[in-house]
């Protein structure tokens, strides 16, 4: 296994539905549902793999956008680690570049765009260890 895989699906798959994803994605509600079954499929087949029982491996899930609102572009992340705590919900007001600079500090790497900007936290705290093993 690599020491990173991103995978990203394509639009009828990752709750866009639009453009050249084709009349079967084109509701909200059919995207959403293939959507969730495609995260299903994916973090299910990962975590059955061998791969994910061996070393510390963990699953990101972001959306890339909220709803386009006239709010600030919150987005959902949730974190699953095979070698972490379970529930933690953070306090911290995490951002795309948090999760960069978190990246880069894992692997030991340097910084990219707006990743080490003073405002830019690593997220430690959803990667805290456990003794779950």
């Amino acid at each position: 296994m690599p020491s990173l895989a991103f995978i990203a699906p394509n639009q009828c798959h990752d709750m866009h539905g639009l453009g050249n994803a084709g009349a079967f994605c084109a509701t909200d509600a059919t995207t959403v549902q293939m959507g969730d079954a495609t995260v299903e499929t994916l973090v299910t087949a990962i975590k059955s793999s061998a791969s994910w029982k061996e070393g510390n491996n963990v699953i990101i899930v972001m959306w890339d956008e909220n709803d386009f609102s006239n709010s600030p572009n919150l987005v959902g992340m949730i974190v699953d680690t095979s070698y972490g705590v379970h529930g933690v919900k953070s306090a911290h007001p995490y951002n795309h570049h948090s999760l960069l600079r978190t990246l880069e500090a894992g692997f030991g790497l340097g910084c990219l765009n707006h990743a080490c900007d003073s405002n830019v936290q690593v997220m430690s705290d959803v990667f805290a260890r456990s003794h779950r093993r």
